[in-house]
């Protein structure tokens, strides 16, 4: 199946869209977007668990993951724990 899709047609483009995610879920077997939700305690819980996993790799002289206090809150670092999040490990 080949689909063409002219940027003028927004309501084909959106038509286009569907059948891709129907396509998806036939072919493939999962839908294609997953959304993460959890609730205000899981997330305070999350939040604790970054904060001690970092103050154990910065206090851990063979990890380089976190090497002094303003690598706590750098973006590898917090990318690093969300990624292990959104993959189940919580």
């Amino acid at each position: 199946m080949t689909i063409v899709i002219d940027s003028d047609d927004t309501q084909g483009i959106d038509a286009a869209l569907k059948i891709a995610r129907l396509m998806h879920v036939k072919y493939v077997g999962t839908p294609a977007a997953q959304k993460e939700s959890f609730g205000k305690i899981e997330f305070i819980k999350m939040l604790r668990k970054f904060m001690k996993e970092s103050i154990e790799h910065l206090d851990d002289p063979d990890s380089n993951q976190v090497k002094d206090l303003n690598d706590m809150g750098n973006l590898r670092n917090a990318k690093r724990f969300a990624d292990r999040m959104f993959r189940g490990e919580r």
